[in-house]
Parts: structure tokens; C-alpha cells; sequence
């Protein structure tokens, strides 16, 4: 009977603090997200192959990385720019509808230039990424910023059906007709989002002088805390160990296993994700983001080395910490970045922050495509020791500026 009081008293707490997370803008992009989590995650695990599928080789995949990195890098600092300057909801409206329709781009493509083409529309629309970081940032308690971001990890719950669901799609239909039914489901769920996101209300008062600052946008640097200064530095090798095997972990898993028990092992992540996440958020604000976002980098770090076994074990494995390692990462750094700068500079830092880990990510990527085509295992070897070295450069940064 204890137990049963206990279990009815947490899920009260844990109702009421939906309610208090899950409300105004946090509520309308909740709502959008549960959809396009879901869409996305359908088509993004199975990219790899589905662009391999359309003639794309291991080089050519690099390559299609790197490209995706340097748009996205060159655009955060007019993103960030833009979201200070003419305010954030108008640019997550705009470019989530140009979004949206570039996704039909991916599902009608006849051979890998069509997805060159697609990359480049749907990267020119991440212009509203900035944006989309500070309103979340700007519409959270302050007190309770992580576990604010670990609750909108809920919305991910869609997700762990969508990868199960393409691979079936794949397995049942083959590569390119079972990934053009997925994006063309992304495209109508996009579609809807974008008319939901009208709903968002403007969190800043939009003022003139801030629009002859793009060039300034660097400037943010010398307003920062050091503490500030070293999680970009710390992001940086992060987004180069993740951005150098991005298509790769789909075509080596391909090689020892089926897109169905694949797509159950990244259902798995999402999972982990969803669950651990909510708990570790709260813990997180309680006794501090730092440590949480050092544990999930060195978790990010096992789980790579034991990735390279080809064993369905090891995946899972792989899956399982992974998850784990996301759950513990990301409502640690996007607090920080809440806790570290404030609201006037957040879209400008947001902007600098993702310009900067997106170029190490490209750099990476082209990288990648060239190491996986000689041998696979030391692609996955490289990433684990820039995870590891991310965690190494967190501890000093952490340390040195208490």
C-alpha cells in the first residue's frame, strides 16, 4: 500500500511539473515536435544507405556530410544574427515551412545530385536553429532549465517507433521505395508543424539598433564567462566525433545485421533517451549540470569502441549506452548554455556555439568518407578518442573555471 501512495504521488509531481514545463511556447513546439521526431526519425537512421542506394559512394557520403556541416556552419551566425535582430518566431515559422517542402526534394529523387540539392535547401532552412535554442531558452523556468529540456525529451517518444517502422519499410520494400514512402510521411508531418508554429509567441522585444550588429556577431566572445568560452571549445571535438561517422553507422551495422533489428536498436536509444532522461534532468539542476554532461561525453566514448565489434550484441550495447549518454548530455548542455549567457546575447552565442561545431563536424565528415572507404574500424576508433578528449578538455575547463 506504501509503495502504491509513493507511485501515485511521484506521477502527481510528475504531472504538475508537465504543467509547468509544458506551457505557452514549450507547449506549441511540444506538440510539433512529437510529430516531426517522429517523421524524422522514420528516414534519418536510414540515410546512409538510401543515398548509397541512389549511386552514392563512400567518398560521395563524406562528402555529403561535409557539405551538410559547412551550410549549416555558415548559416548559424545569420541565424543567430536574425533571431536577435528580427525576433524568433517569425524565422522558426518561415524557414520550418521552406523545411517542410525540401523534404520532398529527398522523397521523389532519382540519383544522389537530387539529394545534393535537397541537402542544400533543407540546410539554407536550419537558419531558424538559433532561433528555435533561444526561445526555448527564453521560455523555461530558470530554475529548473535541464530538467526543462529533459521533459521536452518526451516528444521523442514517437520516435522510438519511427526507426522500427522504416526499417520494416525497408525490409518489406526494398531501400529507395521504402525510404520514399518515409519521406513523403516527413513531408506531411513537416507541413502540419509549420501551420502549428504559428501559435508561438515572440519572447523579446525586437529593437532596431540590434540589425547593424551582424558583423559583431563574434563580439559575443568577449561578453561571456570562460566557463562559456570552453563548452564550445568542448563542443567542438564532439561535433567532430559524431560528424565523422554519421552516415557510417548505418552502412556498418548494414553489413552484419538487417535495417529491422537496426531499426529496433535505434527505437532503443530513443527509449533510454525519453526515460533516463526526465530523472538525470532534475539531478542535473540539484547537483550540477557539469558533472552529468562529463559522465554522458565519456558514455558517448564506450559505447564507439564497442560499436566496432560486429556482433547484434554489440550493437545493442552500443544503443544502450548511447542512449544513455544522450539522456545525460543533452538537458546538461543546453542548461549551460542557459545558465552561462544571458537572454540578450543567447541568439548571437547560440549562433557562434553551432557555427563553430558544425565547421570541426565538416572538417570531420569529409574526413570520415575517406577513412571508412580504407577501413571501416579506424573511422570508429578515431571518433572514440575525440569523444574521449572532449571529456578530457570538460574536466579542465569545468575545473580550472570553478
Amino acid at each position: 500500500m506504501r509503495y502504491f501512495r509513493n507511485f501515485i504521488l511521484h506521477l502527481k509531481n510528475f504531472v504538475n511539473d508537465l504543467r509547468t514545463i509544458l506551457k505557452g511556447n514549450i507547449g506549441v513546439l511540444f506538440i510539433t515536435w512529437l510529430l516531426l521526431n517522429f517523421g524524422h526519425s522514420v528516414v534519418m537512421r536510414f540515410n546512409g544507405i538510401y543515398f548509397s542506394a541512389l549511386g552514392a559512394s563512400d567518398l560521395i557520403l563524406g562528402f555529403m556530410g561535409a557539405l551538410t556541416f559547412g551550410m549549416m556552419a555558415l548559416l548559424q551566425i545569420p541565424g543567430g544574427y536574425l533571431a536577435d535582430a528580427y525576433g524568433r518566431r517569425k524565422m522558426i515559422v518561415i524557414f520550418t515551412t521552406v523545411m517542410a517542402f525540401s523534404t520532398l526534394i529527398f522523397a521523389v529523387a532519382p540519383s544522389w545530385q537530387w539529394i545534393i540539392l535537397g541537402l542544400i535547401i533543407s540546410n539554407v532552412a536550419l537558419l531558424y536553429q538559433p532561433a528555435l535554442f533561444s526561445i526555448m531558452m527564453d521560455s523555461l523556468p530558470e530554475n529548473r532549465r535541464a530538467e526543462g529540456f529533459a521533459i521536452t525529451n518526451i516528444s521523442m517518444i514517437p520516435a522510438i517507433f519511427g526507426p522500427i517502422i522504416g526499417g520494416f519499410l525497408i525490409y518489406r520494400y526494398g531501400v529507395v521505395p521504402g525510404m520514399r514512402v518515409g519521406y513523403f510521411a516527413l513531408f506531411a508531418l513537416s507541413l502540419v508543424s509549420a501551420i502549428i508554429r504559428f501559435k508561438l509567441k515572440e519572447t523579446m522585444k525586437v529593437k532596431k539598433e540590434h540589425r547593424k550588429r551582424f558583423l559583431e556577431s563574434f563580439k559575443v566572445l568577449g561578453k561571456i564567462k570562460s566557463r562559456a568560452k570552453g563548452l564550445l571549445i568542448v563542443n567542438m571535438l564532439l561535433s567532430s566525433a559524431g560528424g565523422m561517422i554519421g552516415y557510417f553507422i548505418v552502412k556498418y551495422s548494414y553489413t552484419y545485421t538487417s535495417p529491422l533489428i537496426y531499426g529496433i536498436a535505434m527505437g532503443l536509444i530513443t527509449i533510454i533517451v525519453v526515460v533516463v532522461g526526465i530523472p538525470v534532468g532534475k539531478k542535473a539542476d540539484i547537483l550540477g549540470k557539469e558533472k552529468f554532461f562529463t559522465l554522458g561525453i565519456f558514455l558517448a566514448a564506450l559505447s564507439i569502441f564497442i560499436f566496432i565489434i560486429p556482433s547484434t550484441i554489440a550493437l545493442f550495447t552500443y544503443a544502450i549506452l548511447t542512449g544513455s549518454a544522450q539522456a545525460i548530455m543533452q538537458p546538461s548542455s543546453n542548461g549551460l548554455i542557459a545558465d552561462y549567457v544571458g537572454i540578450e546575447n543567447r541568439g548571437r552565442y547560440t549562433g557562434v556555439f553551432l557555427f563553430l561545431s558544425y565547421i570541426a563536424a565538416m572538417i570531420f565528415s569529409a574526413i570520415g568518407g575517406y577513412v571508412y572507404h580504407i577501413e571501416p574500424a579506424v573511422l570508429f576508433i578515431l571518433s572514440g578518442a575525440l569523444y574521449l578528449m572532449a571529456g578530457a578538455v570538460a574536466i579542465f575547463v569545468f575545473i580550472k573555471f570553478k
